[in-house]
């Protein structure tokens, strides 16, 4: 159970764990993450393909992502340079900051229940659906204090805002993969039994739309992913490995001060560096969350061998 699980947990600072660079000061960790778009000077991470290797990602993303495929392809260059614009204004960095009695591992504990209920929930929800969440309760959190007793009542909340969100937006691929939105008593059913009731859990969904002033159509890694997943020609094992590396990275509060498109870019280099043997162009913020994704990685290895790794991603996200 959540609570139990929480109660079992000892207390932890805000201090995050050591950086890759060695340094524990978050401010130093997380300098720079957000220059990896060409618009501010770091055009080596998007080389263009004539002069980098076929697996590097070009300054121009016009691709036909699974996720907006009922776009007007004409319109998806100007989709991602939309949502890099607005990449910093909707990632919270630091957001436990202001938080007395939630710690990283806490918010670890809770982004790890939300993963198990959208992998395990059916009717399934969209795998979009979980960074959404996991987003909206960041944001939350980095403006509101909040009590330990209410975390888990704030993570069903988000999953159940970011579930409606995800139905809205995509109406089409939720028709035809039996996609549903959750009902707030499905929600609640979620959470520990007894713990919370629908009234509460629709008295934070307001609270929530009204602190982050409804704005929900936000970048995201997942989609980053998709985007340079689609561009670069990436075949389906590496792109399920790049996948389920963003959904359990989502668990460490250090790895997810990174910018989103960094964490995409990074994943699938890794990824691939793994499945292929191929590396793409980065630049240093990249090359960063290269190194906090490599320990990831190697625990993932260390508890799963690699090939039984590789099937496990490919037969959860290949579709």
């Amino acid at each position: 159970m959540f609570s139990a699980a929480i109660a079992m947990k000892p207390s932890m600072n805000s201090q995050s764990r050591r950086g890759s660079d060695g340094e524990t000061s978050d401010s130093d960790h997380c300098e720079d993450i957000y220059d990896v778009s060409p618009m501010h000077g770091c055009t080596d991470a998007f080389t263009s393909v004539a002069a980098a290797p076929k697996w590097s990602v070009p300054d121009q993303m016009v691709v036909d992502s699974p996720v907006l495929a009922s776009a007007d392809p004409t319109y998806l260059n100007e989709w991602f340079l939309m949502m890099k614009s607005n990449e910093v204004k909707f990632h919270p960095v630091q957001s436990l900051n202001n938080q007395p009695q939630i710690t990283p591992e806490m918010r670890g504990l809770l982004v790890r229940w939300l993963t198990q209920v959208c992998q395990t929930t059916r009717p399934r929800l969209l795998p979009e659906t979980l960074f959404l969440a996991v987003n909206i309760v960041d944001r939350f959190l980095a403006v509101t204090p909040l009590g330990l007793d209410c975390l888990q009542l704030l993570g069903a909340t988000a999953l159940f805002i970011a579930a409606k969100m995800m139905y809205l937006t995509f109406p089409t691929i939720c028709l035809q993969e039996e996609v549903h939105p959750l009902c707030a008593e499905e929600v609640v059913g979620l959470c520990d039994e007894g713990q919370y009731t629908r009234g509460q859990l629709r008295m934070l969904e307001r609270r929530v739309l009204s602190t982050l002033g409804f704005h929900l159509t936000v970048p995201t890694s997942v989609l980053f992913l998709e985007h340079l997943a689609a561009h670069g020609q990436y075949d389906h094992l590496t792109s399920c490995l790049a996948r389920h590396l963003l959904v359990t990275s989502l668990q460490d509060y250090v790895i997810c001060q990174h910018a989103p498109s960094s964490l995409a870019l990074a994943a699938l280099n890794l990824a691939a560096s793994l499945v292929n043997n191929t590396r793409m162009n980065t630049c240093p913020a990249v090359d960063r969350c290269i190194l906090d994704l490599q320990l990831v990685l190697m625990t993932m290895i260390d508890r799963l061998p690699l090939p039984d790794l590789l099937m496990m991603c490919y037969q959860q996200y290949h579709q």
